[in-house]
């Protein structure tokens, strides 16, 4: 029996030691303009925040051919390549013969002849003159080819998923794409580059003893249907499968944005008899649309109060609110009313636990205006709370003993007690029982005689 419950209690011992055991520490806004956009394709992007916010986009991940958009990417791994400018370069009858017979643009450069990398720039940005991108794939990487290579190294380093090129100035070729949210990371990049603005946003280039103009008609006065006193460079593009493209960008009253249109049509527009090239057109409705109606403005202040959080074992407090960690500055509607703003929780605890210091990352929370989540604010513990030692130890002890197993342990104990108590009881009866019949027994042989009995014999002497 002892040694029954001393391998039962050293079982419960083990159990509840194991227990007892502490655990081992170890955006973007986006909206839906309400004009006609003909494009197939779009991505409206402000420029202001490094955080580039998308305000409107259509069709942004689908795969479409770029044609002569794909000189940026050409300027810009160029520009990444060659610090002196003034290096020159010469057509070889190989780059000659790669656009020969293409019917693509050229600006005439001749076998043999030698024009400085400035020059081919201007050449490939400002007249899309794709003779000057072969010359410049040549000089850089000693290929096409190679250079081509360094193309899609240099776009899948700034985040292009759906990218993929084939040649340096965008002819046409089924295995030729990107989207126009590549084409946006790809802008982004470039607008950083002060060269590569330079060389874009020349309205023309001399060559030959001619004014080549920019290809961005919007730059034109002279071209009533397109021209957008805001508008700076960047680059078009056309093939019969690519359609119109265009990217440019736009700057009105400290507000910048770039537009990508992939895939803009050439159509009669607004009762119009003459056919209109939709690209431009689409472009300026953007741009008037964002400048009329988004703002740039603060949503939240650092500090601001959103909500509160319960804290366990804090010290004179079961709470502590939670604070915007910092300013949150969006692109929103000009209409937006503050007071109509309502915060999603993202990931929020039911609880957080007490030591907890000032400015402690809690969560996040989604701002939401309109049905439409516009941004999203990180929260942070806005006081100290210190440990309570007392409630800690107090509220160990609650969940320990609430525990389910804890309460099998118990269980089992009271009852391996009540029934060892029990055993005990019958165990002392039994023996009680006993030593009353022995007694018996004692008490009856004692007073009992049988009357056959005789004395022992005498012996004779």
């Amino acid at each position: 029996m002892k040694r029954t419950l001393s391998l039962f209690l050293a079982f419960v011992l083990a159990v509840s030691a194991a227990l007892c055991v502490p655990a081992m520490s170890a955006s973007a806004a986006l909206y839906q303009p309400d004009k006609t956009i003909y494009a197939d394709a779009y991505i409206l992007v402000n420029i202001d925040d490094t955080s580039y916010p998308v305000v409107a986009e259509k069709n942004a991940d689908k795969k479409l051919y770029p044609a002569s958009l794909t000189k940026i990417v050409t300027a810009m791994v160029t520009l990444n390549n060659v610090t002196n400018l003034k290096e020159k370069a010469t057509m070889s009858q190989k780059a000659y013969d790669e656009v020969l017979g293409t019917g693509a643009q050229v600006a005439g450069i001749q076998v043999g002849e030698e024009l400085t990398i400035e020059t081919l720039l201007y050449l490939t940005m400002v007249y899309s003159a794709c003779d000057a991108c072969q010359v410049l794939a040549e000089y850089v990487s000693g290929s096409k080819d190679a250079f081509v290579a360094e193309m899609n190294s240099w776009v899948q380093s700034i985040g292009c998923e759906n990218t993929n090129f084939v040649n340096p100035d965008g002819l046409h070729d089924p295995n030729h794409y990107t989207t126009a949210r590549d084409l946006s990371l790809i802008t982004e990049e470039a607008v950083k580059n002060t060269d590569f603005m330079t060389f874009c946003s020349a309205t023309e280039v001399s060559f030959h003893g001619y004014t080549l103009p920019h290809t961005n008609l919007m730059l034109h006065p002279g071209y009533l249907t397109y021209y957008y006193e805001y508008a700076q460079g960047i680059k078009t593009g056309f093939t019969t499968e690519a359609g119109h493209c265009l990217i440019t960008k736009a700057s009105k009253n400290g507000y910048n944005y770039i537009v990508v249109i992939l895939n803009s049509p050439l159509q009669a527009i607004n009762g119009e008899s003459y056919q209109t090239k939709c690209s431009f057109v689409d472009a300026i409705t953007l741009f008037d649309w964002a400048f009329d109606n988004l703002k740039y403005t603060t949503l939240i202040r650092k500090a601001e109060v959103v909500g509160e959080v319960a804290v366990k074992d804090g010290k004179d407090a079961d709470t502590v609110q939670l604070v915007a960690k910092e300013d949150v500055n969006e692109i929103v509607p000009t209409a937006l009313d503050k007071s109509a703003i309502i915060y999603d929780y993202v990931d929020k605890p039911e609880m957080i636990n007490a030591p907890v210091s000032k400015d402690d990352d809690v969560c996040q929370a989604n701002i939401i205006y309109g049905d439409e989540v516009i941004a999203t604010v990180d929260l942070v513990a806005a006081d100290n709370v210190e440990l309570s030692t007392f409630l800690k130890v107090i509220n160990y002890i609650k969940a320990f003993l609430s525990s389910p197993i804890v309460k099998v342990i118990i269980i089992l104990i009271i009852l391996f007690i009540a029934a060892y108590i029990a055993l005990f009881v019958s165990k002392m009866k039994r023996g009680q029982s006993n030593k009353n019949k022995k007694e018996e027994r004692n008490e009856s042989r004692d007073i009992y005689i049988d009357e056959d009995e005789l004395a022992p014999p005498k012996r004779n002497k």
